[in-house]
C-alpha cells in the first residue's frame, strides 16, 4: 500500500484542540499522506499553529483563507490535493493511529471507491460508538441496489440514515467525490455533508462497511451543528429542488426523491418546527399532534433537536417550558438548564415532548418515562400519520406566507 491519502482539516477557532487533531494524523501507522490544513480565516492562533505544523514536517500543506465555512475550507482542501484518495478531518476531532492504514486496506482489498466506518461520539469522560445501519460487508453493482440503494439516505426508521452522512468516517477515491464536494453549496453549512456523501455513494454504487469506529467525534455544547440559525426555512425553499437533482446517479428503484421528502421532513422539525404552526392559532408544536399554547411542557432530550424545540418553546406565546431534561444532563453545563430526567414525575405539566428524532431512542425515552410513572397518554412524539407518508406534514410548512416545499 503506497497510494497518497490527501487528509484535508478544515480549522476554524479551534486552538484549545487543534495539537490533539493534528497530531493524531502525523502519528498514522500509514505515513504515505499528505496533510493539507485549510485555516478557515480563524482569528485565533490556528494560524500559526498550522505553519508551526507545516515547518515540523513536510508532509504537512497549509491553506490560509477568508473564512467561509466548514464546505467552503474542503472545497480549498480537494482542490490542493494531489492524492489518489482522499479523507477529511474537523479541526476539533480527532482519529485513531490505524485509521488510514486500516481504511485503506479495505478499499484496495475489496476494490470499491468508498469506504465508511463507524465513530466515536467523546464527551470529556464518556465515549460511544456508533456505526452503520447496514452489516459489515462489501456492497458493489447489484447487491449495492438491493441492500443499500433503496435505503441510503433513510432506512424506514425515523430517522436514521443507512450510513452516515459524515465526510470524515470515510476515505473517497477523489476522482469519485471531486465532483460532488465542488458543487455550489448554498445550504450554508446545513446538510454540507449529506449532500456530498450521499450522491457520491449513490452514482459510485461501490461501497465496503466496516463496524470499526476510528473517528472521535467532539461533543461541544458550542458546536455549529447546535446553534440555532434563522435561515434554515428559506435554504430548504431555495434548496430543495437541487438536492433531488444531485441524485442523477441513482437508480429508480432507489426511489431517492421520497428518501429526500423524510430527511427534509427530520430536518425541517429538528431545527424549525415552527413552519408547521399559524402563529396565529391557539395550538402550535403540529408535528407532535398540536398542544394548546397555554399547556405546560417538559421537553425530554437535549441534543440538536432538544435544543431547537426548547428556543422555539421558549419563545412561544405563553413560555410554558416547565422542565428539561436529559439522560447526558451531568455532561452538560449548568448553564444549561438541563436536568435530571428521574425528577421529572415531581413536576406539575400537561404533556411531556420527547424531543428526540431517532425512533429506537425516542421509543427507549418513552418506556424510561412510562417506568417513572408518566401516563402514556401525556407523552408526545412525532405524529405517526406522518411517517407513511411525509409530504401530509410537508405541504403545511411555510414561511413567511409562502410554502417551504413547492
Amino acid at each position: 500500500m503506497t497510494d497518497l491519502i490527501s487528509v484535508i482539516v478544515a480549522i476554524y477557532r479551534v486552538e484549545k484542540y487543534l495539537n490533539q487533531c493534528v497530531q493524531s494524523i502525523l502519528q498514522q501507522t500509514y505515513k504515505n499522506l499528505e496533510i493539507i490544513l485549510v485555516d478557515d480565516g480563524s482569528d485565533d492562533l490556528c494560524p500559526t499553529m498550522c505553519d508551526q505544523y507545516a515547518m515540523s514536517d513536510s508532509r504537512v500543506k497549509v491553506i490560509h483563507k477568508r473564512n467561509g465555512g466548514s464546505d467552503d475550507a474542503r472545497k480549498a482542501g480537494i482542490l490542493a490535493a494531489s492524492g489518489k484518495y482522499v479523507g477529511y478531518i474537523d479541526g476539533d476531532d480527532w482519529i485513531e493511529p490505524e485509521m488510514y492504514e486500516k481504511l485503506l486496506c479495505f478499499i484496495q482489498t475489496y476494490k470499491v471507491d468508498v469506504v465508511e466506518s463507524g465513530v466515536i461520539d467523546s464527551w470529556k469522560d464518556v465515549e460511544k460508538k456508533r456505526v452503520s445501519f447496514f452489516e459489515e460487508d462489501c456492497y458493489k453493482d447489484e447487491k449495492f441496489s438491493k441492500v443499500i440503494g433503496p435505503r441510503l439516505l433513510y432506512t424506514g426508521d425515523f430517522f436514521r440514515h443507512g450510513i452516515s452522512p459524515y465526510l470524515v468516517t470515510k476515505l473517497f477515491l477523489k476522482e469519485k467525490i471531486l465532483k460532488f464536494q465542488l458543487m455550489t453549496e448554498p445550504s450554508k453549512n446545513i446538510v454540507d455533508d449529506v449532500m456530498c456523501t450521499f450522491p457520491c455513494v449513490a452514482e459510485t454504487r461501490s461501497l465496503y462497511i466496516t463496524h470499526e469506529c476510528y473517528y472521535h467525534y467532539r461533543v461541544r455544547e458550542d458546536s455549529a451543528k447546535r446553534l440555532i440559525r434563522s435561515d434554515i426555512a428559506p435554504i430548504v425553499m431555495k434548496c430543495y429542488p437541487d438536492w433531488i437533482g444531485r441524485f442523477e446517479g441513482a437508480l429508480p428503484e432507489d426511489n431517492m426523491e421520497r428518501q429526500i421528502q423524510f430527511f427534509t421532513m427530520y430536518l425541517l422539525v429538528a431545527k424549525v418546527a415552527f413552519v408547521f404552526d399559524n402563529p396565529d392559532k391557539e395550538y402550535y408544536l403540529a408535528p407532535f399532534g398540536n398542544v394548546r399554547k397555554r399547556d405546560k411542557i417538559i421537553l425530554y432530550g437535549a441534543g440538536t433537536v432538544g435544543i431547537h424545540l426548547e428556543h422555539y418553546i421558549r419563545n412561544a406565546h405563553g413560555n410554558n417550558l416547565v422542565y428539561w431534561a436529559d439522560r447526558n444532563f451531568k455532561q452538560l453545563s449548568e448553564s444549561s438548564n438541563v436536568y435530571d430526567p428521574q425528577k421529572i414525575i415531581d413536576q406539575e405539566y400537561d404533556y411531556i415532548i420527547i424531543s428526540i428524532l431517532t425512533e429506537t431512542a425516542a421509543k427507549s425515552a418513552r418506556k424510561d418515562l412510562v417506568a417513572l410513572g408518566v401516563p402514556e397518554n401525556k407523552i408526545l412524539w412525532i405524529d405517526q400519520e406522518y411517517m407513511k407518508n411525509p409530504m401530509t406534514l410537508l405541504k403545511t410548512a411555510m414561511y413567511k406566507g409562502k410554502p417551504v416545499i413547492s
